[in-house]
């Protein structure tokens, strides 16, 4: 029985300024309708929805890097599953690193520093409306990462807007070796390792948190939205629709600090 060639998915990390250079490129390429092409393009960065073969993948990349857009391809089972992250509401910042806790104070996961490979933050600011069941995260994979966006994160089905929901933050920590992600909502959690820096305010813990974090894993990528969410940039480049949405962000975030790593690795070898 011959032997399945193998898939890749390729990830653009650029947002692609005019669809319609690079329309033709992923249409002969992929088959795509034109119109598809475009409006597919017009949400990069992102991933193509569908698993592409070795020779499909290379006719873009070649395309791509004539366009001076940064782009990479991974074989399928090499594209970072984050879904569902855990939910945690007890946690500590040792100087070893991060303990996590159940609702009792039992420790359930250690996470040492160096062990630390992403923090993603930001601010939730609108929600599917009306009742239901309770949200669910589909794998990146298994769901074809619906052409994520990291610039403008758009919400999934959503109907409605609940009327004067405060915004949320949260944050995606992701452990490397074995994998975990773990999310931190502000709202939800137990601060009271921080002792006497404990404030009365969630929101005014969760920055503390979040500061403990980002001094202590020295080696963990930082995604921009974290900055601009501690920074208090605006307008809202950490606002996100939904906490799915910040789930997607942190997928690719975590596909470019890997870019990143492995082109300098590449650079010097070539020294």
């Amino acid at each position: 029985m011959p032997k399945a060639s193998p898939q890749y998915r390729l990830v653009i990390f650029d947002a692609v300024e005019d669809p319609r250079e690079l329309r033709d490129l992923i249409r002969q390429a992929t088959g795509a309708h034109p119109t598809d092409a475009v409006q597919w393009l017009a949400r990069t960065p992102g991933l193509w929805p569908w698993p592409l073969d070795k020779a499909t993948v290379t006719t873009i990349l070649d395309g791509l890097y004539e366009h001076g857009v940064a782009a990479e391809a991974r074989l399928v089972d090499q594209i970072p599953d984050l879904s569902p992250p855990r939910n945690i509401h007890r946690v500590a910042c040792t100087e070893e690193g991060l303990r996590i806790e159940g609702l009792r104070g039992e420790p359930t996961h250690w996470v040492p520093w160096d062990k630390v490979e992403l923090i993603c933050a930001g601010r939730i600011v609108a929600e599917e409306a009306g009742p239901g069941p309770s949200p669910q995260w589909p794998s990146p994979v298994v769901a074809g990462v619906r052409a994520l966006a990291l610039r403008k994160p758009r919400p999934l089905n959503v109907r409605s807007a609940r009327p004067g929901r405060e915004p949320v933050a949260e944050a995606i920590v992701v452990r490397e070796e074995p994998r975990v992600a773990f999310r931190f909502v502000e709202n939800q959690m137990n601060y009271a390792y921080l002792g006497e820096r404990l404030r009365d305010a969630a929101a005014e813990n969760f920055p503390l948190f979040l500061s403990d974090l980002l001094g202590r894993s020295t080696r963990a990528y930082v995604a921009d939205s974290t900055r601009s969410l501690m920074d208090g940039r605006e307008p809202g480049e950490h606002d996100f629709p939904s906490p799915q949405a910040l789930l997607e962000h942190a997928t690719m975030q975590l596909l470019w600090a890997w870019y990143r790593r492995d082109r300098k690795a590449w650079d010097e070898q070539g020294r």
